[in-house]
């Protein structure tokens, strides 16, 4: 398989992007319309960047994901682990930071192959 391929399937680059897609997502669905982790993203080009994004948006993921639990009792939101946090410093290490953050943002705007 390709470099990219390898990237693009790291189940942390997916889990990301899937927090990343309900983090975006409409409010009436459970999201939070949180389209500025999607620019921020967009526009990090060095490594400090890149961890101070991941912060804010982690801070603000957690505070939607509490609110989705407290309003949708009995049901889990679901969260990237602390795993796939250690792998996606790992891959934007490896393969870059802006590279990362486009894999990220292109699993956030696709339409998984089972609806979520």
């Amino acid at each position: 398989m390709s470099k990219m391929y390898d990237l693009f399937s790291n189940s942390a680059v997916e889990n990301f992007g899937t927090a990343l897609r309900y983090a975006i997502g409409k409010r009436e669905y459970g999201g939070a319309e949180d389209y500025t982790s999607l620019v921020e993203l967009e526009y990090v080009e060095k490594m400090d960047q890149f961890i101070e994004v991941l912060k804010k948006f982690l801070r603000r993921y957690d505070s939607q994901t509490r609110r989705y639990e407290r309003e949708k009792t009995g049901k889990f939101a679901f969260k990237p682990t602390d795993k796939d946090l250690k792998d996606l410093i790992m891959l934007a290490e490896s393969y870059g930071v802006q590279i990362v953050s486009a894999a990220l943002i292109a699993h956030a705007l696709v339409r998984p192959e089972k609806e979520e």
